[in-house]
């Protein structure tokens, strides 16, 4: 299960999605399950979006270290019999 926190108009909502179906299992506003109210159904919709959004890219992409390290190898592009330089 994959758990995303968000705090909403002083709420502190949990949405919880299974993974294997990619689907949304619970949401709770302070530990309790969310029954919203018709007026608050677009602050939970978009609360879900945010939460879906995230989902997908933290599934789709591995997090990065930042740190890119570069080697010089041997490779018949480089050999040195087919550099064109003028020595």
């Amino acid at each position: 299960m994959k758990k995303i926190h968000y705090c909403v108009g002083g709420k502190s909502l949990l949405i919880t999605f299974d993974e294997k179906s990619a689907k949304v299992k619970s949401i709770t506003a302070d530990g309790a399950p969310v029954e919203p109210t018709a007026e608050e159904m677009p602050y939970i919709a978009g609360v879900i979006s945010l939460a879906l959004l995230t989902y997908e890219t933290e599934v789709l992409h591995d997090d990065e270290t930042g740190i890119i390290t570069l080697e010089r190898r041997e490779t018949p592009w480089n050999a040195p019999a087919r550099q064109m330089k003028n020595k």
